[in-house]
């Protein structure tokens, strides 16, 4: 399992970036951060059983949705959806029901490895380096450390899980219209020719 202490938890400006993607969703703009595979995932707080909705990046094999923890067991999101399983999953403007499971077998772990290097080998041999404790990442070292992620499986049900969405609500758009307006007046204002 990953250790959490090989990537600090994100604080301040790093933990507000973390949330842009949930922000994007609120704001109507769920299918642009979709389109970056960055899901809304909604489990149930494990105390509270509140709805609570966390963005996370994930990749698709068939009907089956993938995610990597960064930071092994130890995130809320993990600790709840392992208290209930079932939770909601927002791509863009399509919303799923699923039931999370930790994925266990290496063959698995391997394909999910590799769905998330492939499209950026770059970017995800670093940071899985990283995250296994390796001076670096190649497919051929993979097997070697695939013990070493936290990997979850959501197979999506036809029972409804009762968590709802994250709302979208478009009250930034008047806003973003009405600073729009006053920029333009403040350019025409000083633009335009002065009469003498």
């Amino acid at each position: 399992m990953i250790n959490a202490q090989l990537i600090p938890h994100p604080q301040g400006y790093q933990r507000l970036l973390l949330r842009v993607p949930l922000w994007m969703y609120r704001a109507g703009m769920g299918e642009v951060a979709n389109s970056a595979k960055l899901m809304i995932l909604t489990t149930r707080g494990r105390t509270s059983g509140l709805a609570r909705h966390i963005p996370i990046e994930y990749r698709r094999h068939g009907s089956k949705i993938y995610v990597i923890s960064g930071w092994g067991e130890t995130p809320n999101w993990y600790q709840n959806l392992r208290a209930h399983p079932e939770v909601s999953l927002q791509l863009g403007k399509q919303r799923i029901d699923a039931r999370a499971s930790v994925v266990t077998n290496q063959g698995e772990i391997l394909r999910v490895l590799h769905l998330f290097r492939r499209t950026a080998p770059f970017v995800y041999d670093p940071m899985l380096a990283r995250m296994s404790d390796q001076p670096s990442i190649t497919p051929r070292t993979l097997p070697d450390v695939s013990d070493r992620f936290t990997i979850v499986r959501f197979d999506p049900i036809a029972a409804t899980s009762g968590l709802t969405s994250v709302p979208t609500d478009y009250a930034w758009v008047w806003f973003a219209l009405i600073v729009a307006g006053l920029l333009t007046a403040l350019i025409l204002a000083l633009v335009r020719p002065r009469s003498t």
